[in-house]
């Protein structure tokens, strides 16, 4: 830590850390170009330069090689630096040492990733580069489900061997030699592992950028898992995932502006902290930490909502179908309250909240199936069982 004159200390500043894409290819497997291939609103390669972008990266250096003058225009539109690769068909190790090439002589680290890999979250890259600042190590490697992913954050000393590589040197290779040096670091992202190799590949990709702010159903999964929430609470909240998104859907076929996907992500994750002091706020911050806040929000409300001038959000609905499933049975609002007053008989206060829970469930209820024109019972029969995980 530096300080200037007098008791007036300034914090380290947060390292220099740049990015390279890797985009020189001939898109061989997909058989189209994957660079202006669209993906949501923009095409893969814009979307790959703006997360970093967003993550406030400066120096974000794009390789290009097949179709250069194409792209070219793009890349700088998207707030991307060009450097072509004369090399390119020699492979992606040659673009690997283009871009390492390119680097500002004052870059700590640089993420390195292919350019058909635009779902990679943009919190995905401040959380790798908050652990390089924290810890320093040579390779930060996000983690998902067990597997490492792209990109990982490599320290200017490991990059500055990759020129010493033959014709038939890899990345991963030099990676391997720094194990030592390597750390991993949850993200709840799977777009670290999605390329765009196949039609089927892209497919999946279009689908996930539909609702690429709120959390999948597998980065739900792997939040659970994370956090070491017990089964009986994964199991719980799985079934609260199932009711809260068919009741979300059946309101968007009356017409009402809900997110199926918000409330099946709140109700995935509404008890992620149970067992901690006011676990819904507890959950709801780690939900904020990992930039999931509305996510956050419907979790936060899940004990208490407020249900202002009965209006029907996914805040709502999870609230009610936490209230409609007991362990991982569905049930009725009666027999979910129903040992209630026998359970706080020695607590009065405990007593009138738990009357007040079933009077914002049961004024939620009577709103939904006005709503509706049916039943809740009739709305959510048939769902499966709970206790495997939601597809």
């Amino acid at each position: 830590m530096t300080s200037t004159s007098g008791d007036s200390p300034l914090f380290d500043a947060p390292p220099k850390l740049a990015a390279v894409i890797l985009a020189a290819g001939y898109s061989s497997r997909m058989g189209r170009f994957k660079p202006l291939l669209s993906v949501g609103h923009c095409t893969a390669l814009q979307m790959v330069i703006q997360l970093f972008v967003s993550a406030e990266i400066v120096d974000v250096y794009v390789v290009l090689g097949h179709r250069a003058n194409e792209l070219w225009p793009l890349v700088e539109a998207a707030g991307g630096k060009c450097v072509l690769n004369s090399k390119f068909a020699e492979g992606m190790y040659s673009s690997v040492c283009a871009g390492v090439a390119a680097l500002p002589q004052y870059t700590e680290a640089c993420f390195v990733i292919p350019g058909d890999m635009p779902m990679v979250r943009a919190s995905t890259v401040r959380r790798l580069a908050r652990s390089f600042a924290e810890t320093r190590k040579q390779i930060i490697y996000p983690i998902f489900q067990q597997r490492r992913g792209h990109p990982p954050l490599i320290s200017h000393s490991v990059l500055a061997e990759a020129s010493e590589g033959g014709p038939d040197a890899r990345l991963s290779t030099l990676l391997a030699a720094h194990e030592d040096g390597a750390c991993n670091v949850f993200v709840p992202d799977e777009g670290i592992h999605l390329d765009m190799d196949t039609p089927e590949e892209l497919a999946r990709i279009c689908e996930l950028a539909l609702h690429h702010e709120l959390p999948s159903t597998r980065e739900c999964e792997a939040i659970l898992a994370n956090y070491q929430a017990d089964e009986r609470v994964a199991r719980h909240s799985r079934m609260v995932a199932q009711v809260a998104h068919r009741l979300a859907v059946a309101l968007v076929e009356q017409g009402v502006p809900v997110e199926p996907h918000l409330a099946r992500a709140g109700g995935l994750l509404h008890d992620l902290a149970k067992g901690q002091p006011a676990h819904a706020a507890a959950g709801a911050q780690i939900l904020r930490d990992l930039e999931f806040g509305s996510v956050a929000d419907v979790v936060a409300a899940h004990t208490d909502c407020l249900f202002p001038g009965q209006k029907l959000d996914e805040m709502a609905i999870v609230y009610l179908a936490d209230k409609l499933v007991k362990g991982d049975r569905i049930v009725g609002i009666e027999e979910r309250f129903h040992h209630a007053s026998e359970r706080f008989r020695e607590n009065s206060i405990g007593l009138a909240a738990a009357l007040r829970r079933r009077a914002t469930a049961e004024a939620i209820s009577h709103k939904l199936e006005s709503c509706l024109g049916a039943e809740i019972s009739q709305v959510i029969s048939g769902l499966p069982a709970s206790g495997d995980q939601l597809s």
